[in-house]
């Protein structure tokens, strides 16, 4: 006597994929660490070649002086150059961050690739597979440079032994900085 095989009707179909806010399919039963150290673990070697960390720094000295021009400006406009009140301080800062935060996630995920600093030492912010970020991966991006920051630059210094010259937020990004 042969068996019929009838599917359970509160399954879910089969070709419906979730997917997570990058985009990427979420694996059933797998946790956020393990995804993504599978998807480093498998990504495919691209032939290019990574920026070095003196570069990328110098770019990012650039990058500071383009933002801190804005500022000036903005400064001019609302604040009055007024250094006596602290709460206005606060905004000070509070606006720098944003600025900086937008303007890397702008210019990394548009076509070219690269903030002003980057494009001036051609380099290139590119991810796992060779693409452009994303807006929402470049602004994830920038976010988490604050955990490579804070202890002590470690996550910075990673750059100069990576193989891959990634650092902490580069690793978590799922994103590499090349020359092209």
């Amino acid at each position: 006597m042969k068996l019929k095989y009838y599917p359970k009707p509160n399954q879910p179909v089969d070709f419906i994929e979730e997917r997570d806010i990058f985009g990427q399919i979420k694996p059933k039963g797998v946790s956020i660490i393990k995804k993504a150290w599978h998807k480093i673990k498998n990504a495919p070697d691209l032939k290019v070649k990574y920026a070095q960390l003196g570069v990328r720094i110098i770019a990012t000295f650039f990058d500071l002086i383009v933002v801190l021009t804005v500022l000036l400006i903005i400064e001019t406009f609302l604040f009055k150059f007024n250094y006596n009140d602290k709460y206005i301080m606060l905004y000070r800062f509070v606006i720098g961050a944003f600025i900086w935060i937008f303007y890397n996630a702008f210019f990394e995920s548009s076509g070219y690739k690269a903030t002003v600093g980057k494009i001036l030492f051609h380099i290139q912010v590119i991810d796992m597979y060779g693409k452009r970020l994303s807006v929402l991966r470049a602004l994830f991006r920038c976010v988490s440079k604050v955990i490579s920051i804070l202890p002590l630059g470690l996550g910075i210094w990673y750059i100069s032994t990576n193989p891959r010259k990634q650092g902490w937020h580069d690793l978590l990004a799922g994103s590499y900085v090349i020359k092209p």
